[in-house]
């Protein structure tokens, strides 16, 4: 299997542990987490969105299939959990990882083969409100 870095195991040992504190360690504090086309800046939305939807809704990933890309990682998992799965027709995620720093800065939660993913449940709906605006060119952390 394809190596991956420590912040990302760690990340994905600590989902499947239902450990919110495990979960946003390896984050990077002004880290982007995109789900649903829903924007997370910073830990504190994160947090918020990870409560809710990961930790809270039991959700677990296994990877089946990583590849790196340019020292990023695209992990392909099967996911499980305590939500509502209606509209998913086979139970997966590619979840792309961009890592600085041995810090995950950015998260984006795609299906892997383009499937809707747009049902609002009352979890998503919950969380929604704390998805954020693109932070202006100044506000972002320098590279």
């Amino acid at each position: 299997m394809t190596q991956i870095p420590q912040c990302v195991q760690d990340m994905i040992d600590a989902m499947n542990r239902f450990d919110l504190d495990g979960f946003m360690k390896p984050f990077a504090d002004d880290a982007l987490v995109n789900d649903r086309h829903r924007q997370f800046w910073g830990k504190d939305a994160i947090r918020h969105w990870a409560d809710l939807e990961i930790t809270g809704d039991h959700v677990t990933m296994d990877p089946y299939h990583i590849v790196t890309h340019y020292g990023d990682v695209i992990a392909t998992a099967a996911i499980d959990g305590d939500y509502d799965k209606s509209d998913l027709p086979t139970p997966s995620l590619a979840f792309y990882f961009i890592v600085r720093d041995e810090k995950i800065t950015q998260l984006l939660l795609l299906p892997p083969n383009g499937r809707n993913l747009s049902k609002i449940t009352p979890i998503v709906e919950a969380s929604t409100p704390y998805s954020t605006r693109t932070p202006e060119p100044a506000e972002r952390a320098s590279a």
